[in-house]
């Protein structure tokens, strides 16, 4: 009976122990952030490092290596240590929350940092089974168009259709479905095409891929021969279309045409 209350008593001890550095992390993170909103990174990334070496159990911890890799990539031009980092979250951290995130930050280094796309590929394809929907929408979208990139049309295709069937509302879906038509297009399939541009603008979020699935609508109209319809989306875009002078030029050509139709 004594020896089980010796270990009880340890047990708390312990567990007051854990408390008060968890107490401590959360301090050292609190502080990091604010240097890294007041702009002093390197300040923040020396912090939030400390901040890993000293409380390494905290649920801190995967956070404050999550936003060392971001900041040595976004704001110090670090990038391979970047890369580091978000490696080292990963062999650390592999179930704690932040570690979607990292892995999609390695394929995104490898994609927009080093325009390595057969490695962006390897890499996407590692992110895209976290349960995270955010990471998993993201790494699909991504996984496709750099598929893309290095020519393998078929698969983007196919990995797209994919992404807006498990994902058909998703922050991703109204470029996603953007691009499906312009591969449709590419391949004379106008009304599928058609249908995807639709679709990008039923759910659009951004305006300027609004604008672009709007005019390529109208392209198809005009392909198919619905030259009124196409005018009038032409015409709708007018005010918003960045080139006013191409889009007159070509509302003024569609009208000759409409014009010669009716004779």
């Amino acid at each position: 009976m004594g020896r089980r209350l010796v270990v009880m008593l340890a047990l708390v001890s312990a567990l007051a122990g854990c408390e008060v550095f968890d107490k401590q992390a959360a301090l050292e993170y609190e502080a990091a952030t604010k240097r890294w909103y007041a702009g002093d990174y390197p300040a923040a990334v020396s912090m939030y490092i400390s901040l890993v070496k000293n409380h390494p159990y905290s649920p801190h911890a995967d956070n404050a290596l999550y936003w060392v890799g971001v900041t040595q990539f976004l704001y110090l031009g670090e990038t391979e240590k970047s890369l580091q980092t978000f490696r080292l979250l990963l062999k650390k951290y592999p179930r704690r929350d932040m570690a979607p995130a990292a892995q999609l930050y390695i394929a995104e280094i490898y994609d927009l940092g080093y325009n390595d796309y057969p490695r962006a590929i390897e890499e996407y394809r590692k992110a895209a089974p976290y349960a995270d929907k955010d990471v998993r929408e993201k790494s699909l979208y991504s996984l496709a168009d750099n598929l893309f990139r290095v020519g393998k049309s078929d698969e983007a295709r196919d990995t797209w259709i994919g992404q807006v069937k498990e994902f058909p509302r998703g922050g991703k879906a109204d470029i996603a479905f953007y691009r499906l038509g312009t591969l449709s297009f590419s391949k004379g399939n106008i009304e599928e095409a058609a249908a995807y541009y639709r679709r990008s603008l039923e759910v659009s979020k951004d305006k300027e891929i609004a604008i672009k699935a709007k005019y390529a609508l109208a392209q198809c109209l005009e392909a198919s021969e619905h030259l009124k319809d196409a005018l009038a989306i032409y015409q709708e875009l007018e005010p918003l279309y960045q080139n006013k002078e191409a889009i007159q030029i070509k509302i003024r050509a569609l009208e000759t045409r409409i014009i010669k139709k009716s004779y």
